[in-house]
C-alpha cells in the first residue's frame, strides 16, 4: 500500500491514512470495476497532492472526502439491497454513484480545480464507454 500523505502533520497523517484506506475499501466493496480503477487512481493522486496542505485546506479536504466516502457507502448499500430484492428497483436512479456539482460550488473552484474536474469528467466518460 502506498502512503501518499507522509508530509501531513503527525495527527493529520493518521487521520488522512485512515480516510484514504476507508475510501479505497469502499471502492473495492461497492464500485463496478471500471469506476474502481478510475476512482482509486483519482484518490491516490488527490491524497498525494494534498499531503502538504495548509491546515485550512486540510479541513475542507477531510470534509469533502468524508462526504464522498459516506455517499459511496450509502449508495453501495442501497444497490446491494436492491440487488437482493429488499428495495424496489424503481429507485435505481437514486442509487447511482456520483452527483452533479452545483453552480455555487463550481463558482468557488479555482481554475486548477475546474481543469481537474474536466479531466475527471473525460476519464469517467472513457471508462463508461469501455
Amino acid at each position: 500500500l502506498l502512503h501518499p500523505i507522509r508530509g501531513m502533520a503527525a495527527t493529520g497523517n493518521r487521520r488522512a491514512l485512515s480516510l484514504y484506506k476507508a475510501v479505497l475499501r469502499a471502492h473495492q466493496r461497492y464500485l463496478p470495476h471500471e469506476m474502481r480503477q478510475l476512482g482509486d487512481a483519482y484518490v491516490k493522486s488527490e491524497f498525494r497532492l494534498h499531503r502538504t496542505a495548509k491546515p485550512e485546506q486540510a479541513v475542507d479536504f477531510f470534509r469533502e472526502w468524508s462526504t464522498y466516502l459516506e455517499h459511496v457507502e450509502q449508495t453501495g448499500r442501497k444497490n446491494q439491497a436492491t440487488d437482493a430484492g429488499l428495495l424496489d428497483s424503481a429507485d435505481s436512479i437514486a442509487n447511482q454513484f456520483g452527483r452533479d456539482v452545483d453552480d455555487d460550488t463550481r463558482a468557488s473552484f479555482s481554475e486548477e480545480q475546474l481543469a481537474q474536474l474536466q479531466k475527471l469528467r473525460e476519464e469517467a466518460e472513457k471508462a463508461g464507454k469501455s
